[in-house]
């Protein structure tokens, strides 16, 4: 009897189990408990908004960076989620969701100083980036910055 109670419990403590299970009535549907604390997370992280936000894209070739293209300007190895901003302090969370819904990148290197009100995201390759061309973007900051 004690051993079927506590494989009973044991059950009921998996992760991912629902504490409570509630049927939605017809036309209704409920969001799991995972979905529901992740969208809260979501609404509670963006601090600001910004729209139409002009943004480019650049490789890691001398004729878009500088003598160490592989370098940012925070001294970290380029890598993906890496974007450029002069309007944002190093360490900045971003998301660019009609581009990458949820995707956090971060401000990890400048632009030159005319390109104020702009964002660069690197690339891996040339051709990425000239695919990508000049956008007009929303960016989500987040409260999590630095």
């Amino acid at each position: 009897m004690i051993i079927a109670f506590l494989a009973l419990l044991g059950a009921l403590l998996q992760p991912g189990t629902p504490a409570l299970a509630i049927a939605p009535t017809q036309g209704e549907t409920f969001m799991s408990e995972e979905q529901g604390i992740e969208a809260l997370e979501k609404n509670r992280r963006v601090s600001r908004v910004m729209q139409g936000v002009t943004m480019t894209a650049y490789s890691s070739t001398p004729d878009q960076t500088d003598d160490s293209p592989f370098t940012m300007a925070n001294g970290k190895r380029v890598h993906d989620g890496a974007v450029a901003a002069n309007f944002l302090p190093f360490g900045t969370k971003v998301m660019f969701p009609e581009l990458y819904g949820d995707k956090v990148f971060t401000v990890e290197d400048r632009m030159h100083k005319r390109f104020s009100n702009r964002m660069d995201i690197w690339m891996e390759t040339r051709g990425e980036a000239i695919k990508f061309g000049i956008r007009e973007v929303t960016v989500e900051i987040l409260e999590d910055a630095v």
